[in-house]
């Protein structure tokens, strides 16, 4: 059980996500959300490569990349989700951060076989803040239409769920024993897992909603 919940959740978390934005395009199709399906499956086989390989730097450099590559995506994903030019103007200074840190640090400093969790704090942070402008822009842009019936809805939901309470978690990594360390990280593919769980019901209940009405 505790390898399961260190290494084949969080996988599995991430191919979750990628059937549930497939359910999405089974019913319309777009370009953000092919390209969605496509980055969730590269999360599902770089995230299954750290997970199962036995050399540390290859797991290393496989989560150093991944991180950096989330930032990316994501920073296209909520400039192409929101239409205020300020929070787009946010939005880049967000990943020029996240860039200038990734070279200085991964590249620069010769880092890039490192493990530097406060690099990956500034990732879930860059990832909530994007989340609390996508809410920032619901709240602001009040209509009829259903909130639950939007998958973007669902998806930042659970994200904010995940990243938020990685960023927590995050912090204290290196500060606690070795021992405790494999519990956080369980903890982080439970989190992980729920929130991949919740957007899969998202997009069911909106395949549902669709079909019947």
């Amino acid at each position: 059980m505790k390898d399961f919940l260190k290494n084949a959740l969080e996988p599995l978390s991430y191919l979750i996500y990628a059937i549930s934005v497939f359910v999405m395009l089974h019913k319309t199709k777009s370009v953000k959300k092919e390209v969605l399906f496509v980055y969730y499956l590269v999360a599902t086989l770089l995230i299954t490569i750290a997970c199962y390989t036995h050399h540390d730097m290859v797991n290393i450099l496989t989560y150093n990349v991944f991180f950096f590559i989330t930032v990316c995506f994501f920073s296209w994903y909520f400039k192409s989700v929101l239409v205020s030019k300020p929070k787009k103007i946010v939005i880049n200074i967000i990943f020029l951060i996240n860039l200038a840190v990734f070279i200085n640090i991964s590249l620069v400093s010769h880092q890039l076989f490192g493990i530097n969790n406060y690099v990956y704090a500034i990732t879930y942070l860059s990832i909530v803040v994007y989340a609390l402008l996508y809410f920032d822009h619901v709240l602001r842009n009040v209509n009829e239409l259903n909130l639950l019936h939007q998958f973007d809805f669902w998806l930042v939901s659970g994200y904010l769920l995940y990243f938020l309470s990685c960023f927590f978690i995050i912090l204290f990594y290196d500060n606690i024993e070795i021992a405790q360390r494999a519990m956080l990280w369980s903890l982080q593919n439970i989190i992980l897992f729920i929130s991949s769980v919740f957007t899969l019901s998202g997009s069911l209940w909106i395949r549902y909603q669709k079909k019947y009405y």
